[in-house]
């Protein structure tokens, strides 16, 4: 079995190698930290290691801090003191917790001590970095087990909501509304990656053990649950009673938003990250098997669909009849909306898993190379672009005149429209991939310190931060005077704004 998800580990994953693997290393550490993963990789933690005593610190990595120990094996390996000090202390723990901890990637046959050959292992000369970054990413987020795995076509159905005396959700009491306040919380009991979506009265959200949930924005009680083939990382989109949704199993779903009944599932080449967008009745939606599609949303058939380079994660904004999307290959494109022709490509320093914004006649988007980006949207030419220092996965929002975006530098940014002059950025204690929204001039963000942040949206002045026991990596939404989320601890939270 697993560890217990129930455990707030600092890393995800911890790697131990030898210096001589580590250009496959690095690879496997990017595509990671591009899905979201937490990682301990040296290079990535320069600064925290400087001036540690690294004895100690690398026996509490790798005993204590990590959900997981991949230890990629070789001769090198095996000679090495430091590499052997790593594999003593993995072992120990998995051992001492009777775990599935250690993940052995084998470079050679080289015999390592302590690890049997009974224990399976991945052969790293026959996977790609990037291919064993998508197996490592499945065992920390196992799709759910059916009873019929013969029948993968099935159609899916509302799973019953069972009601006890002890339910899973809680309606907090208190003073009343008062801002910052917890109005109510609901234990998933996965992890809740998905932004919400709140329509009518009702909470629509999507979780890694592959539910989409309906909840009671009032009360926190969950009216339905639809189970797809796989995680649910992307957020849903609801138009005309129904909700969108994309799913780790490949599919792209239309959901009855009364019922929780499957209307139509349309299988794209790969798993989806991006977040249908929905207008006048074409869902637009990306899929990490490179394509950009669009679906008509009565019926879930393939209106068009456009090739790019690399996994489209990035979701799409439609502004006057044209889709803008990012790429993994770097690149933001502008698509004819009916056509699904280029209109214009721009390329960037890093892969964009950003989702533009578009506002007078700019079109706003992160990228990994640090610096986010201001493009016009009738000629695609670059009008600035403003430095982070780190990878940019928030996308923005542009609200009066500024942009804001967080960054993987644990800040998030309020940048002139105009210009992309900072005028003011406010430092969390984490990676800021959330994308913030802004309510009655205050900007509300999550971060991966664990808290809702509320701010001044003029001044960055903080107003209050609820911590929500796990990182924050969803977005908000506002509804009725609320603020809705999720955390990597489970809870969907409601809180009054």
């Amino acid at each position: 079995m697993p560890p217990s998800s129930g455990h707030e580990y600092e890393y995800d994953v911890c790697l131990s190698f030898a210096t001589e693997q580590r250009d496959y290393v690095e690879d496997v550490a990017s595509a990671l930290q591009d899905r979201g993963v937490r990682v301990f990789y040296d290079r990535y933690e320069r600064a925290a290691l400087w001036g540690k005593d690294l004895y100690e610190h690398l026996d509490y990595v790798y005993g204590r801090a990590a959900r997981y120990c991949i230890l990629f094996t070789s001769a090198d390996y095996a000679r090495k003191v430091w590499t052997n000090h790593e594999r003593r202390t993995a072992q120990a723990r998995a051992l001492t917790e009777n775990v599935e901890y250690v993940l052995p990637v084998r470079f050679d046959d080289t015999e390592i001590p302590g690890l049997r050959p009974t224990i399976g292992f991945v052969d790293a000369s026959s996977l790609p970095p990037a291919d064993l970054a998508e197996l490592a990413f499945e065992k920390l987020n196992p799709p759910p087990r059916f009873n019929s795995p013969s029948r993968p076509t099935a159609r899916a159905t509302p799973e019953p909501v069972a009601h006890s005396a002890a339910p899973s959700h809680r309606l907090l009491p208190g003073k009343g509304r008062q801002e910052g306040r917890l109005r109510w919380r609901l234990q998933t009991g996965s992890i809740a990656h998905s932004s919400p979506a709140v329509i009518d009265g009702t909470l629509y959200v999507g979780t890694s053990d592959g539910q989409l949930r309906a909840v009671d924005a009032d009360t926190g009680e969950e009216r339905w649950r639809f189970q797809a083939g796989g995680a649910i990382w992307s957020s849903p989109a609801v138009l005309d009673q129904v909700v969108y949704i994309g799913s780790h199993d490949h599919h792209i779903y239309a959901v009855d938003a009364t019922s929780g009944l499957e209307r139509w599932r349309l299988k794209t080449g790969a798993s989806i990250w991006s977040s249908p967008t929905a207008v006048d009745g074409i869902v637009y939606v990306g899929s990490r098997d490179h394509h950009l599609y669009a679906i008509e949303g009565a019926t879930g058939h393939e209106h068009w669909r456009l090739a790019t380079d690399g996994d489209v994660d990035s979701s799409a904004a439609v502004c006057d009849g044209t889709v803008y999307i990012g790429s993994d290959d770097r690149s933001l494109r502008a698509v004819d909306a009916v056509t699904g022709l280029l209109q214009w490509q721009l390329k960037t320093g890093g892969a964009i898993r950003s989702s533009p914004a578009v506002a007078d006649g700019t079109v706003f988007v992160g990228s990994n190379d640090r610096y986010v980006y201001a493009v016009d949207t009738g000629t695609g030419l670059r009008r600035w672009r403003a430095r982070t220092d780190d990878r940019v996965l928030s996308s923005p929002t542009v609200f009066h005149g500024t942009v804001y975006v967080g960054s993987n530098d644990g800040h998030l940014y309020a940048l002139d429209q105009q210009t992309g002059q900072t005028r003011w950025r406010l430092r969390t204690d984490d990676w800021v991939q959330s994308s913030p929204i802004v309510s009655d001039q205050t900007v509300y963000v999550g971060s991966n310190d664990h808290h809702l942040w509320a701010l001044d949206a003029y001044s960055g002045r903080k107003r209050w931060k609820l911590n929500s026991g796990g990182a924050v990596e969803s977005s908000p939404a506002a509804a009725h005077g609320s603020l809705y989320f999720g955390s990597r601890s489970g809870l969907l939270c409601a809180v009054w704004a």
